[in-house]
């Protein structure tokens, strides 16, 4: 049986290249830095889905990564300052960075059993595929 067609698939891309045109924008202000787009890879290992995705500048606790059967949502958030208790400022400068990236999955996924790891500003998530030739739902033993 073919599969049905997304129809919010087009919905999806037109946001994503709305986002892309945005971050070149936020970058010909001026200020701190600022990271507008999270860049991805999205690789099919046969048995599961591998997402990685940099994150330079973000500890593991700022990372927020939801995952649903066809979908990984990243997101990040930071604030840095540096403060010296003993100066007199004439300028003081506060970095804040912000992103989020939702990245469609090209086949349905076991998301409750998704593993992640970070290191070295390198977010990598796991996804193991769902197995299409078995039955839907859960089986239940009855008493």
């Amino acid at each position: 049986m073919p599969e049905k067609p997304n129809p919010f698939e087009e919905l999806d891309e037109l946001i994503e290249r709305m986002n892309d045109q945005f971050g070149e924008l936020s970058q010909t202000f001026e200020g701190g830095s600022v990271l507008s787009e999270i860049s991805v890879d999205v690789a099919d290992t046969g048995e599961e889905i591998v997402v990685t995705a940099d994150l330079p500048g973000f500890a593991e606790e700022d990372i927020d990564l939801r995952a649903d059967e066809d979908s990984v949502t990243l997101s990040a958030e930071a604030e840095t300052e540096t403060v010296d208790d003993d100066a007199h400022y004439h300028r003081k400068e506060r970095s804040h960075q912000s992103v989020s990236r939702r990245v469609p999955l090209p086949e349905a996924v076991d998301a409750a059993s998704a593993t992640a790891s970070y290191t070295n500003g390198v977010l990598t998530v796991t996804l193991p595929k769902l197995d299409p030739d078995a039955p839907g739902g859960h089986e239940i033993d009855v008493e």
